[in-house]
């Protein structure tokens, strides 16, 4: 999803540049921009730091009474369906979802216990052991830690440690929790201490879960790109719902995000509402999609607008032939648009999985 901000950038060029009536359809007036201009929001993700935290967020259970993973078996079946539709947009977070939806029993009980990680645990260090390929406890510890740390290593481009590993920085989770709320914060550095990559807390409140802070590359002005979010995903038995709103601090941008998740038998029910705004003007994809969890047939309804104007939609079956993509006036896309909204929608998948694990601690953690 982070992609997706820049080639917003570039779509909201293509309006201005468009120069039609208010209440027109408008096309991508260069979808060729939106490959070679996708550059400003990715920055706030771009340190390997950050990336091997990303990788690290799913492979803390180490330190967690249990191993308990994300889930979406289903719905990584169902992927080459809904990556012809651009559907895949919605699989990072609607996994995340899944996962607290299943557990949302637990939420309550977790939140009335007044800790997250044993104080047994606190100043444990743990490293990554290259025969099993997960993190391990080898007896090294820090002083005066209510927490945990994870040495973060250099990962490979699909996010895989590097071995034989080298050390590129620090995860530490600390416990501030109380007896009213489970509380996480989550401090990300490099291996000097000297630069902070991530800061924010994870709270889990009875069924809500929210996390606040920042994202940044690490780098000094002009180059710094900082993004501040605050995140909050509710379950409750029958359903789950994320919202988020990011805001990156040059150039100016905001992303939000609001996506659902339900189930109604045998159909799971994903809704979402992405938006990029700079400068007042606003790219925006909303899309619902129907998968039948007994015989996987997907349908799906996804619309997007420039500055509240139609651009594309497509309807029904992603796997039939005849199910295309569309402009306003229902003609099919040209390839050119095609190829600017599969930029759009990969960089909406990226950014979507740069984030989705910030909530996996609290989760991995706290036995959820």
């Amino acid at each position: 999803m982070r992609s997706f901000v820049r080639a917003g950038i570039v779509l909201l060029v293509g309006v201005a540049a468009c120069n039609k009536d208010s209440s027109a359809p408008v096309d991508f007036a260069n979808p060729a921009a939106v490959s070679s201009n996708l550059s400003s929001v990715d920055s706030a993700f771009d340190s390997d730091v950050f990336r091997s935290f990303n990788t690290a967020t799913f492979m803390l259970d180490a330190a967690a009474p249990s191993a308990l993973r994300p889930a979406g078996t289903v719905l990584a079946t169902l992927q080459p369906k809904l990556e012809r539709a651009g559907g895949q947009i919605y699989l990072p977070g609607l996994r995340q979802a899944r996962r607290m939806e299943a557990l949302a029993p637990q939420l309550s009980v977790a939140a009335q216990q007044g800790a997250i990680i044993p104080d047994s645990l606190y100043g444990r260090v743990f490293v990554w052991n290259d025969t099993i390929d997960q993190y391990v406890f080898r007896g090294t510890t820090v002083s005066n830690l209510n927490g945990v740390r994870f040495l973060l290593y250099a990962v490979d481009l699909v996010g895989a440690v590097v071995e034989p590993v080298v050390q590129i920085g620090t995860l530490d989770i600390i416990d501030e929790s109380t007896q009213s709320s489970l509380k996480l914060h989550v401090l990300v550095r490099n291996t000097a201490g000297t630069t902070t990559y991530v800061d924010y807390t994870a709270e889990v409140l009875a069924n809500q879960a929210t996390a606040s802070g920042s994202i940044t590359n690490g780098r000094a002005a002009p180059n710094n790109k900082t993004l501040s979010f605050v995140e909050t995903l509710t379950a409750t038995q029958t359903g789950a719902r994320l919202t988020a709103t990011f805001a990156l601090n040059d150039p100016s941008i905001t992303v939000m995000l609001n996506e659902s998740v339900s189930i109604d038998q045998p159909n799971l029910i994903i809704n979402a509402d992405f938006r990029v705004i700079r400068n007042n003007q606003t790219v925006r994809t909303v899309g619902r999609i129907i998968v039948n969890l007994t015989t996987q047939e997907v349908l799906v309804d996804i619309d997007v607008y420039l500055d509240g104007h139609p651009v594309a939609s497509i309807t029904g079956d992603p796997s039939l032939p005849g199910t295309l993509w569309v402009d306003a006036g229902g003609n099919p896309l040209t390839i050119e648009d095609i190829d600017a909204l599969d930029d759009l929608f990969a960089g909406l998948q990226r950014f979507d999985e740069a984030v989705s694990g910030l909530f996996s601690p609290v989760g991995t953690l706290a036995n959820l």
